[in-house]
């Protein structure tokens, strides 16, 4: 019992040093009888909140029917075109892009029970790819060629992506089919609309994302594009070397598999 007044009392006496010097030292008093459960801060709850449910970015595609009522989607900027040809494309999908010119990806769906592996162009008629072939023109710099313009056609199994490629940009290990879109024979409410959006070229307003104000996003379009044409550059001429030595090793031999350039 006596240990248990000495062990009060220095208790008491470390107690009253401690408030006496409370000015310098900081030191507060806590009520053990008020004390409650510590909660994260605020911030931190929130932070904890955002990251449970951090929102994904929404694709924009145009979604349209073909004559045959098959979905067509059609990337509206370079973020959609990636999530085309990555995310939402199928084997059993026909992917096109109008050749030689920047433009949206175009994406004509179809249903997986009706694929055929040795004809995968059976399964959609002459005019599903021809509307298909005319979108892919009109969003694309070539829409102001009256007597239509080509358009590359390919499986989606046969697209990748280059190292180093800016978004939207592919490349192609395989191309199913050539054909010829005419823009002029696109329904005329999308005419309409496209005047209403006053973009008369794909990466202009709406098409690329971006907005005429904002010089620092110019910027950045004139730095990718540089970087996507000396990494294209640089693609062409190991393909080149790579030939020349296939030549020299076995003769005059191609190879059918080689890449295409980048859309």
């Amino acid at each position: 019992k006596n240990e248990e007044v000495a062990d009060e009392g220095l208790i008491w006496l470390v107690q009253e040093r401690l408030e006496r010097t409370s000015s310098q030292t900081g030191f507060q008093l806590v009520d053990s009888s008020s004390k409650q459960q510590r909660k994260p801060p605020q911030r931190q709850r929130q932070k904890q909140q955002q990251k449970g449910g951090r929102r994904q970015r929404q694709n924009t595609f145009r979604k349209l029917k073909s004559p045959n009522g098959l979905a067509i989607l059609v990337g509206r900027n370079r973020r959609d075109n990636d999530a085309l040809c990555f995310q939402i494309a199928k084997n059993t999908d026909v992917w096109m892009h109008a050749r030689g010119c920047p433009g949206a990806h175009v994406l004509l769906r179809t249903n997986q029970n009706n694929y055929n592996n040795e004809d995968p162009s059976s399964i959609y008629n002459q005019e599903c790819l021809q509307y298909a072939a005319n979108l892919a023109v009109f969003y694309s710099d070539a829409r102001t060629e009256t007597n239509g313009a080509y358009v590359t056609v390919a499986e989606p199994r046969h697209i990748k992506k280059p190292r180093g490629a800016p978004p939207g940009a592919v490349s192609l290990r395989q191309e199913l089919m050539t054909l010829i879109g005419r823009p002029n024979d696109v329904p005329d409410e999308l005419k309409s609309k496209r005047e209403e959006s006053g973009s008369k070229n794909w990466g202009v307003g709406d098409e690329s994302g971006y907005r005429s104000s904002g010089g620092g996003k110019a910027k950045n379009r004139k730095r990718t594009n540089q970087i996507a044409k000396e990494v294209l550059a640089k693609k062409r001429k190991e393909k080149r070397e790579k030939k020349n030595r296939r030549k020299r090793k076995a003769g005059d031999s191609s190879d059918s598999s080689s890449e295409t350039d980048w859309f």
